[in-house]
């Protein structure tokens, strides 16, 4: 099974270069060492939770290429109790041969007072 993390900046956030979002989400992941950095992907702007205009940015990515559903719920856990501050992580899932699915997650909204 693969796992992609894909980080989409929240309004206002400027983080455009590559290594010091690097370090910041490898600090942000390091209780997973199987997601390695995997630069960035454009992804279909329908999907995206900030970006509503024709052409979307591209966004950083982290993969876990030989993972397991005990990874997958780990992290899907991880990012719900512990959002990354200033960024959404949409999740990824694909078999070996398959396309991948965007998977149906939201971050816990009482962690950041959104919800209050």
């Amino acid at each position: 099974m693969r796992i992609r993390l894909m980080f989409e900046p929240k309004p206002g956030v400027m983080c455009n270069v590559n290594e010091m979002f690097r370090c910041y989400a490898e600090n942000y992941l390091s209780d997973f060492p199987q997601f390695k950095w995997g630069g960035y992907i454009v992804m279909n702007v329908f999907d995206m939770k900030y970006n509503d205009g024709a052409a979307g940015e591209p966004l950083y990515q982290f993969l876990a290429i030989d993972a397991t559903d005990i990874l997958l719920t780990q992290i899907k856990e991880y990012v719900k109790i512990n959002p990354m501050h200033g960024y959404h992580t949409h999740i990824s899932v694909g078999m070996p041969n398959e396309n991948e699915k965007l998977l149906d997650f939201k971050e816990n909204p009482y962690i950041r007072g959104e919800g209050i």
